[in-house]
């Protein structure tokens, strides 16, 4: 089957952590491979603010990213352009005989709507969405009605639209039935996966070594942007509040943000709370990393915290565990999924900087805890699983892989170049 995915407002190429990249790229690039594996005939469209001229590039197993021009800077903004990028994605060479679109946030799912809506064949293409995030789910979990309009009408006619809605956990489709009136009939949950090759257990000393950190600090990693919804300043108030409750502990305590300023925010208004709490000389600020790299700072951590304000799945939780990393992480989202409390982490309610410190405090003062929890972590983390992912959504919505396929290779055009 030919599927276009459609991820307008960021491409799966980007580097999570950074401007508006997350894990909503990391979604879409292993999907995207799991659709070719399967044999599919697979091709992405996303955009670009910097280019005069459509382009294609490729992902690293050969797939197609055809990037458009856009005149929007922002991503909200962006929605002005959908019905013309609409257009030029149907007339598209590589969109022709499309039997599927999987559309990602509600830029990419208003523009599929127009394709299939607009198609000489009705209902052709069926038309997939997995929102990633919820306008009107940030405007509760965050108490701030931050949310543009636009954003939430548009969410609302597309869970009314879609063929099939791809939640990443119970409570979000829960909260697409609530919040958006979505059917269940059309609603599909569908856990993502995380990459088990990359992740991966491996030994504290060697990891610190790599990175030049010191054997005797106590490694807390906070990994993703840095903006309000996620929390960055919620871990920097309670290494604060640990320090007030306990110095001791709190000067062994390195606390290592991986992560560009996203959302309006700048990154140096997080340096400068941490040294308005008192605590400079514990926080360091350091740029995302490409995976293999992530990898090796989660072997090298001793606790990777969440603070996530709103969160539909946790993609940091997913990760951190399967490197044999215990989590700290907020009762919000999809998180209670990700993180089994008291087993593979712990899970704090709100965002109560003395409760975070205590929670922090009770798994940093406890090296065996933290050992058994990184165990059943890693363990745990095996239920993430993409090929399963992209499986029940492909069943939802009627398609089964090719007869070409064998050994889970498939035989295209795209895998060609790869």
């Amino acid at each position: 089957m030919r599927i276009a995915v459609l991820s307008l407002h960021t491409s799966p190429a980007a580097q999570p952590g950074a401007g508006d990249a997350g894990g909503l790229n990391v979604y879409v690039a292993a999907t995207t491979e799991a659709l070719r594996r399967a044999g599919h005939e697979v091709v992405v469209f996303t955009t670009a603010p910097e280019i005069l001229e459509p382009r294609t590039e490729h992902l690293p197993s050969g797939i197609p990213v055809h990037v458009l021009p856009r005149h929007a800077e922002d991503k909200v903004a962006l929605h002005r352009e959908v019905p013309a990028l609409a257009r030029a994605i149907a007339a598209h060479p590589d969109f022709r005989d499309t039997d599927l679109v999987w559309a990602h946030y509600w830029i990419s799912a208003l523009a599929a709507l127009d394709i299939r809506d607009g198609s000489a064949t009705p209902g052709t293409p069926q038309v997939a969405v997995t929102f990633h995030t919820i306008g009107a789910v940030k405007d509760r979990d965050t108490g701030t009605p931050a949310e543009p309009q636009v954003r939430l009408d548009a969410e609302a006619r597309i869970a009314s639209a879609a063929d099939v809605l791809v939640a990443n956990t119970p409570a979000e489709a829960a909260d697409m039935h609530l919040l958006l009136g979505a059917d269940p009939d059309r609603t599909l949950v569908a856990p993502p996966g995380v990459d088990l090759h990359t992740f991966t257990p491996g030994p504290m000393q060697t990891a610190r070594a790599d990175l030049g950190r010191t054997a005797d600090d106590l490694l807390v990693l906070c990994v993703g942007r840095m903006q309000y919804v996620k929390g960055t300043d919620v871990a920097i108030d309670a290494l604060a509040a640990l320090r007030s409750d306990d110095p001791a502990l709190a000067a062994r305590v390195r606390l290592v943000v991986l992560g560009g300023a996203s959302g309006g925010v700048d990154a140096a208004a997080f340096a400068e709370l941490a040294g308005d709490m008192g605590i400079a000389d514990l926080v360091e600020f350091l740029p995302p990393v490409p995976p293999h790299e992530l990898a090796r700072w989660y072997r090298a951590a001793d606790l990777v915290v969440v603070p996530s304000r709103s969160e539909s799945f946790g993609f940091v939780a997913a990760e951190a565990q399967a490197a044999g990393v215990p989590v700290l992480a907020t009762a919000v989202g999809g998180l209670p999924h990700v993180v089994e409390a008291g087993r593979t982490g712990l899970l704090v309610e709100g965002t109560d900087p003395h409760v975070w410190a205590q929670a922090l405090a009770a798994l940093l003062r406890d090296p065996a805890q933290r050992a058994r929890m990184g165990a059943a972590a890693h363990a745990h983390a095996a239920v993430f699983d993409w090929t399963t992912c992209v499986d029940r959504v492909l069943t939802r919505i009627g398609i089964r892989a090719p007869e070409s396929t064998r050994n889970g290779e498939p035989r295209d055009r795209h895998h060609a170049q790869s």
